[in-house]
């Protein structure tokens, strides 16, 4: 939930009173300091404005809101302008909590520049919804971190966005997220749409240096994303579960999901940090902290809606195979695969799958569905010798057209 929400928030920005000249996060109002110094801590960035109006009802506008964030190594520079922020039915919740009635992002561009590429993006309008910004205390906890880290917004929603590299231009139709939960825990339900990425013919020939995609019948492609989430707050360890999908018109659907309970606040709280900062999520050095969180279920699971009987023949013709020796070739390969897994119901069962999605192209899925939450600890008392233990103690299952 996090991430996406705070990447569609850097994309999205990505009477009266006036503060005259450049100005910082400093000089403006509790709520929308409160909101700046967030998003700067979010995304590492510098943030600076060069007014600040507040009218007789407590609404406040910023004109040409700028981020920054200065190359290092191989990390890009990145700069989000936005020519005017518009935060309007500002509301105390108390506890250096508020809630921001709308807010409206006017012709935001974004910039990223890197050692051997660079991006850009438009995106003329964009706004959000009911929502809610934390103050971080001097001294703050690990939930405190965490609170003012994710982004809690009843409604966001982009119109389209250009993004441009290379001479080459992606466009989306759109961007629309929803979360109803509690600000004061974190704990809540999300769901996230990306509306067709489109992607030209001319791009994708740059990306797909075999011509594969064109060898298909396909001239540019369009991808469709959702996610949907439920974060779930107990004390001083947290439940997460969701479904990630990404679904190519007239290809198929790969979707995700997962779902862990007991993950540490504290924990997670670093994550998100180590995200933002720019590193790689350090597990073995948090792995004390992990060995309670429970795993209790997961899967991956592909929909088709055409590609497979498209590349089966690809495929063959590319390794001078008939299709229909190609075909008889897999389940004994999938069989020598997973013979090291020690676990012939498992092997079995996916034999059987994957021969009757090959015969009827439909859908193939892995998941795994414990009988109890298996516990990362548990897995340092499994045997490596006897991998079909844990096959059998995770609930491993394969299956087709389902």
């Amino acid at each position: 939930m996090t991430l996406f929400h705070k990447m569609f928030a850097v994309a999205c920005l990505s009477s009266a009173a006036l503060v005259p000249g450049l100005a910082h996060a400093e000089d403006a109002p509790p709520a929308i300091k409160a909101f700046l110094d967030n998003l700067q801590r979010q995304t590492s960035t510098k943030a600076a404005f060069d007014s600040l109006k507040t009218d007789a009802s407590g609404n406040v506008t910023l004109t040409n809101l700028t981020l920054t964030k200065e190359a290092a190594g191989d990390a890009p520079g990145l700069t989000v302008k936005t020519a005017e922020v518009d935060f309007t039915g500002i509301a105390a919740k108390g506890d250096a909590l508020w809630q921001i009635g709308k807010t409206s992002f006017t012709n935001t561009s974004v910039q990223m520049t890197g050692k051997d590429a660079s991006l850009s993006a438009t995106i003329p309008a964009a706004s959000a919804e009911g929502w809610y910004v934390r103050a971080v205390p001097a001294a703050p906890t690990p939930k405190d971190e965490l609170l003012s880290t994710l982004t809690f917004a009843s409604k966001m929603t982009s119109g389209p966005i250009t993004i441009t590299s290379g001479g080459q231009t992606v466009g989306i139709d759109g961007i629309d997220t929803t979360w109803n939960g509690d600000p004061a825990t974190g704990a809540g339900k999300f769901t996230l749409k990306v509306s067709n990425v489109a992607i030209p013919a001319t791009t994708l020939a740059l990306l797909d240096t075999a011509n594969m995609w064109k060898q298909l019948g396909y001239n540019g492609l369009n991808l469709d994303i959702a996610t949907d989430g439920d974060l779930t707050a107990n004390g001083d360890t947290l439940g997460y579960a969701f479904n990630l999908s990404v679904s190519g018109r007239n290809i198929g659907a790969v979707s995700l999901s997962a779902a862990v309970d007991n993950l540490p606040v504290a924990a997670y709280a670093q994550m998100l940090k180590d995200q933002m900062a720019g590193k790689g999520i350090d597990f073995a050095g948090m792995s004390p902290q992990l060995q309670g969180v429970e795993i209790k279920g997961g899967s991956v699971r592909f929909d088709d809606a055409s590609i497979t009987k498209k590349m089966l023949p690809l495929v063959a013709a590319m390794q001078g195979m008939d299709e229909k020796v190609l075909m008889a070739s897999i389940p004994p390969t999938v069989q020598l695969t997973l013979v090291q897994l020690q676990n012939e119901a498992l092997t079995k069962q996916a034999v059987d799958a994957v021969t009757r999605f090959l015969a009827d192209p439909k859908s193939l899925m892995v998941a795994i569905k414990p009988a109890a939450p298996v516990k990362v600890s548990d897995f340092s008392a499994m045997d490596p010798a006897k991998p079909g233990e844990a096959v059998n103690k995770l609930g491993v299952s394969v299956t087709a057209n389902e």
